[in-house]
């Protein structure tokens, strides 16, 4: 036992791996093989739990820091529990503890029985314990009988007669794509440091937008990803879920200078492995890891773009530069704001990428990223467009005019010709983008919102339909069937579609938003009033909800109420950030036609954002005044 004493000393100093009974302590990189072999085995390949578990307590050992593995950061960093997690009272790790063991112990007995490196969890602790058989001899093996080799080799020759191949892969399972599908699950970080997370979350974000280029895979969009992030499900459950083929998963470790990533795919019909890969590089070699990464996905698929390559043949020419790891860090510090999606959090996300630019001013994506916030900006807040739309036009071509390949900032294009009132250069835009990032939901779900402005409202319905088939668990996406249920008058069809988002995510204040005003037109007034005020309190104050309030407290015989509303708005308009749009509709509910067309008038006037006069079932009874055609006019709509 004494090397066995001096492989564990050596570990606390210096990182060495350690052996707890005899034998060689094997080197880093055998550990790591090994890792990889336990974890393609049939004895792991359907135990995340377990594998997560073994991943993080043998990295962790490997940098120097095995007598810091704790139950607290086990339950914390591996499944996902919150910093108030008392393992005292919760015994998780505990109990996956033992079954690590169990598996291991399965493992060794099975498919690694004659493996030289071995690795065990001893009980009392969670440090895994390493070692190198140094015998000559082979580890035993059980002999198979003569006989036995004989009856297995008719048996096989019997399949073989009758077309049957054994290691064929099975048909997908029932709710599974047959098509190249996969999901890109949020990437554990096992870095110790938790503010590290919009590393982890930005390289599975990346990694999604490079596959999603890719025209003959269906790749599942961040939304619905990333409702797996700290959860343990079986693969084959999260494939029936997501009704996709494969999913990736991986680990992210952060430390100074230096990136550890390992990546793996799995087959979600039968669980088993299909690649795995790992790569130690320093932290400006990130965007070349993403790319290799993507380019081994798509050779395991079978899957390459229409020109005939992987996808650094068609993605972002940034993954072949290297890019100051500042600057890369800072863009996906913005990355992660933006996805808060709230006006505070847009605006945080646009300093981080201003950061990224003044470091790296050749750096396409963060030119990409502000143009997404821009957008933002005009959707959440009453920015005026002739504030926002000359940075949104300038961050999307300036991407554009780095990386000619992003297909999103062609959408951000398009947002700013619909500002100009520009439909067809639009459109353009729109096409553009989709040819590029086939599998961008943002590119599908803008373009059905442009597609209902422009009153083709079955094929608005089709986009919002391949918008939630990449994203089938988003309520957002969910939501725009009903938007398009709503434009095609199809109110109950509607009501009843947000009623079934709502059953995924009660506090989607967008879906009570819609749903409020999708009972209002059928005439259900004092239900839509109430979903309405449920909004509000989900979503704060917010102007376009007031003008809908406003709206709908007139049409119920609430003339008080929508006076009152209309009023405060009124107040507010004074001193800028009330849409004029949000007054005009408190002016329809109320019958006062003249005073809405004024509102109206100075709505075209501005190019608020929301106008959708040619498809809003809100402006029905305004379309018989000659005013309203006037404005279709101005808005080259006619």
């Amino acid at each position: 036992m004494g090397a066995s004493l001096e492989t564990a000393r050596r570990l606390k100093s210096g990182g060495e791996p350690v052996s707890l009974r005899p034998g060689t302590a094997p080197a880093p990189e055998a550990v790591r093989a090994e890792l990889e072999k336990i974890l393609a085995s049939q004895t792991f390949r359907t135990a995340r739990a377990q594998a997560n578990f073994l991943r993080y307590v043998i990295e962790e050992t490997l940098s120097g820091r095995g007598d810091q593995i704790k139950e607290y950061s086990i339950g914390v960093e591996v499944f996902g529990r919150g910093k108030s997690f008392d393992p005292r009272v919760n015994n998780i790790v505990r109990a996956e503890a033992n079954r690590l063991r169990t598996r291991l112990a399965k493992y060794y007995d099975t498919d690694g029985a004659q493996n030289t490196v071995r690795i065990e969890l001893p009980k009392g602790g969670y440090t895994p314990a390493f070692v190198e058989e140094t015998s000559s001899a082979p580890p035993n093996r059980a002999r198979i009988p003569s006989w036995k080799v004989a009856a297995l080799l008719f048996v096989f020759l019997v399949l073989a007669g009758s077309g049957t191949v054994l290691w064929r892969t099975r048909a997908p399972r029932a709710g599974v794509s047959a098509k190249p599908s996969i999901a890109v699950l949020p990437f554990l970080n096992l870095g110790g440091n938790k503010d590290d997370e919009f590393f982890s979350d930005g390289l599975t974000d990346e990694l999604i937008d490079s596959l999603g280029s890719v025209p003959r895979l269906q790749v599942v969009a961040r939304t619905s990803a990333f409702q797996f992030k700290g959860k343990t499900l079986d693969i084959r459950e999260i494939g029936r879920k997501l009704t996709v083929r494969t999913v990736l998963e991986g680990t992210v470790r952060k430390y100074g200078d230096r990136l550890r990533i390992t990546a793996q795919l799995d087959d979600t019909n039968t669980g088993y492995r299909l690649w795995s890969g790992s790569y130690d590089r320093q932290a400006k070699d990130a965007l070349a890891i993403q790319r290799e990464i993507s380019q081994a996905i798509t050779s395991e698929l079978g899957v390459a773009l229409a020109t005939g390559g992987s996808p650094s043949a068609n993605a972002s020419s940034n993954l072949a530069v290297t890019v100051h790891p500042q600057a890369y860090e800072n863009y996906l510090k913005g990355v992660y704001f933006w996805n808060k999606n709230t006006p505070g959090s847009i605006h945080t996300a646009i300093g981080y990428l201003q950061q990224a630019i003044a470091i790296d001013a050749g750096f396409a994506l963060p030119y990409l990223g502000l143009a997404r916030c821009y957008t933002g900006l005009s959707v959440m807040t009453a920015t005026p467009a002739a504030e926002v739309i000359p940075k949104l036009r300038a961050s999307a071509q300036r991407a554009l005019d780095l990386d000619s390949s992003l297909g999103e900032a062609h959408v951000d294009l398009a947002e700013a010709y619909t500002f100009d009132f520009d439909w067809s250069a639009a459109e353009q835009e729109f096409k553009k983008a989709l040819a590029l990032s086939p599998g961008s939901t943002v590119a599908h779900r803008w373009y059905a919102y442009y597609l209902n402005k422009m009153g083709r409202l079955d094929e608005a319905m089709a986009e919002n339909k391949r918008a939630l088939e990449l994203d089938p668990v988003s309520p957002y996406m969910a939501q725009g069937i009903a938007d398009s249920l709503y434009a095609m008058r199809r109110y109950r069809d509607a009501i009843e579609q947000s009623q079934k988002v709502l059953a995924l995510d009660p506090n989607f204040a967008l879906t009570r938003q819609g749903l409020g005003m999708s009972l209002i037109a059928n005439g259900e007034y004092p239900e839509g009033i109430s979903q309405l005020k449920l909004a509000r309190q989900l979503m704060g104050s917010d102007p376009w909800l007031d003008g809908q309030l406003a709206y709908s407290y007139a049409l119920a015989g609430q003339t008080d109420a929508a006076r009152q509303v209309l009023n405060e708005l009124l107040r507010q308009s004074r001193s800028g950030g009330v849409p004029a749009l949000a007054i005009a509709e408190g002016y329809i509910g109320l019958g006062d036609k003249n005073r809405a067309f004024q509102w109206l008038e100075k709505a075209v006037s501005n190019h608020e954002l929301h106008l959708g006069l040619k498809d809003d079932p809100l402006y029905d009874t305004l379309r018989s005044d000659r005013r309203f055609a006037g404005l279709l006019h101005r808005m080259k709509l006619t």
